[in-house]
């Protein structure tokens, strides 16, 4: 076990509206979480990386400080802060930037205002050369997913893992990594749920120590066909899950040490505002829980059943984490 039983998790949505509904969760809501007893199975909390998206009105920085004092008052364990402009230049948002803060892009969400081109990508890493301030990218190529959209009508909660195939993703960080490798900018490319492609992360990890990645446990122990289920609505999430050959080769991949961290890409919803369009799949707001269960789900699915060992589990969620965080041991 750890020096200080706990872990970390580096993504988290917590906090914030997003697509129209308020997140379920907020920092008071997490705090619980800090105080888990001492149990090797479900350890305490020990410190998050939470998301800081530039609102419809209002700068990214009063931003920031609206989620920074509410964190300070209901949250215990440290703070990591991603932030993402929607609006904001680099000018903006150079001032911002420093230890504990990082920045996140997406390669896709056009309609939501999040997207960034590879050539818009590229300028931010230019005009950023200096600072070198790391870059946690969404990696799924809008162009196409737009085609797969086309493609595939979304009826059905499996008809996700159709109009987003591991294809974006694999479009996406095949791009990503080759800017990074150009002006030796450090990126994270979060949420990896395709095995290609985190086979390219680990190349592009060999020619440049500043580019990292994590999966998450729901790719790592859930696949496709839990979207055919009963209310497998409450399940759509992006990227969505994928073959059970692709779910069993990423946990070779875990094995192996390609991935450097495990992170919950904890985004949820209230059960009604899953609910609400259960028959609309396109409409569910996407994301599911996983903060509560990051370490428990991977110790008793892959700890317990000798794929991974404690010790492997202890540096995917606690002590690469703190590296990343700019933390103490």
């Amino acid at each position: 076990m750890p020096i200080k039983p706990g872990y970390l998790d580096f993504h988290v949505h917590v906090g914030e509206r997003i697509g129209g509904y308020t997140l379920r969760d907020d920092f008071a809501d997490l705090q619980r979480l800090c105080h888990n007893p001492d149990d090797p199975i479900n350890p305490p909390l020990m410190g998050m990386g939470v998301f800081v998206t530039q609102p419809d009105t209002g700068s990214l920085a009063q931003h920031l400080e609206e989620m920074q004092s509410h964190a300070a008052r209901n949250f215990s364990s440290p703070v990591y802060w991603h932030l993402t402009p929607t609006r904001d230049d680099v000018s903006q948002v150079v001032p911002l930037l420093g230890k504990g803060i990082d920045l996140k892009f997406y390669t896709t969400y056009r309609a939501q205002g999040l997207y960034r081109s590879y050539t818009e990508l590229e300028r931010w890493m230019q005009n950023l050369s200096d600072q070198k301030t790391r870059f946690l990218i969404h990696c799924e190529d809008d162009d196409a997913v737009q085609h797969y959209s086309e493609k595939h009508p979304f009826r059905h909660p499996f008809d996700h893992t159709l109009r987003r195939p591991e294809r974006c993703e694999l479009i996406a960080v095949e791009k990503v990594l080759d800017l990074a490798l150009k002006h030796q900018h450090p990126v994270h490319i979060v949420h990896v749920s395709s095995p290609n492609s985190a086979l390219l992360i680990q190349e592009a990890k060999k020619q440049f120590s500043g580019i990292s990645c994590e999966t998450t446990p729901h790719y790592l122990l859930l696949n496709e066909d839990d979207l055919k289920a009963k209310d497998a609505h409450r399940l759509i999430c992006t990227p969505p899950f994928r073959s059970e050959r692709s779910r069993g080769m990423l946990v070779e991949l875990l094995q192996d040490g390609v991935f450097d961290i495990l992170a919950s890409d904890h985004c949820a919803f209230t059960l009604p505002d899953k609910d609400r369009y259960k028959n609309q799949p396109e409409k569910v707001p996407c994301g599911i829980a996983g903060i509560g269960t990051l370490f428990s789900s991977v110790y008793e699915a892959l700890v317990r059943s000798g794929k991974i060992t404690l010790q492997q589990l202890v540096e995917l969620t606690q002590t690469r984490v703190m590296q990343l965080m700019e933390l103490e041991a």
